[in-house]
């Protein structure tokens, strides 16, 4: 790990004295932060449970509403279609609290446990498990040692990463996809910018700072790839995917 970590730690001690201030770094989170997707295990969670609570979210009559909303956000992911599957995903949450997401969340993180395998939900397998990347952890770790402010900008609901940042004692400011609150409720309608693509870059410079780019970014996605490129330094976690072979080719940091 610590040959990896190394020489991004050294671009970061010198982008620091450049500078002349230790500013601020973005991080995505799923399968960034932590090891899988918590966004992806609490919907086949509350699927395999029927947890469901807002009976609008498809249009026509189901034999099996739950499983219908299951196949319906990978169908849309499989076909390309990335925001929209991750905007169907956060509206799933719509009728609960604040806090009954909160526990629920907690509750899938549990169920998951840290032991990564695979599982199959309404026959398509998926990756079960979360836990904290190590490699990450420390790289936070080292920057807030040197001032630096941490910020995760996250294309999942922004409920369901605090509480996975809680869980794993991660500790950094957090811009996620956000559903506006009605009376206590969450509903389906989000709140505009969307943190995801581009809309990552639009939401560091509503809420960090509107002027100064952040000195590093953190990403493992090609989703990731707008808020990497907005930033001095640029971090891949290597999922051998085309965003780990950009990385290569522009030898951007790769862990």
């Amino acid at each position: 790990m610590k040959d990896k970590l190394e020489p991004i730690y050294q671009k970061i001690t010198d982008i620091i004295k450049k500078n002349g201030q230790p500013g601020f770094a973005v991080f995505d989170f799923d399968n960034t932060c932590i090891i899988n997707d918590v966004g992806d295990a609490t919907l086949a969670f509350m699927a395999r449970t029927d947890l469901f609570r807002d009976k609008n979210l498809l249009l026509g009559e189901f034999e099996n509403y739950s499983k219908a909303i299951f196949e319906n956000y990978h169908k849309l992911y499989d076909d390309g279609q990335i925001k929209e599957a991750y905007g169907f995903m956060a509206r799933t949450l719509s009728g609960f609290s604040i806090d009954e997401i909160s526990q629920l969340a907690e509750e899938v993180i549990k169920s998951e446990g840290g032991n990564i395998r695979k599982v199959k939900v309404f026959g398509r397998e998926r990756s079960k498990g979360l836990k904290a990347r190590k490699e990450i952890v420390e790289l936070i770790n080292f920057l807030k040692s040197n001032g630096v402010e941490i910020w995760i900008v996250s294309a999942s609901s922004e409920i369901l990463v605090r509480q996975a940042m809680k869980h794993f004692n991660i500790e950094a400011n957090l811009i996620g996809v956000r559903n506006i609150i009605t009376d206590g409720k969450i509903t389906s309608e989000l709140d505009i910018p969307l943190s995801m693509f581009g809309g990552k870059v639009d939401c560091i410079k509503k809420f960090i700072d509107k002027e100064k780019k952040p000195i590093l970014g953190v990403g493992d996605s090609i989703n990731d790839l707008p808020m990497l490129e907005y930033c001095e330094i640029k971090v891949v976690v290597n999922r051998q995917n085309e965003l780990a072979e950009k990385a290569r080719i522009n030898k951007w940091g790769l862990i």
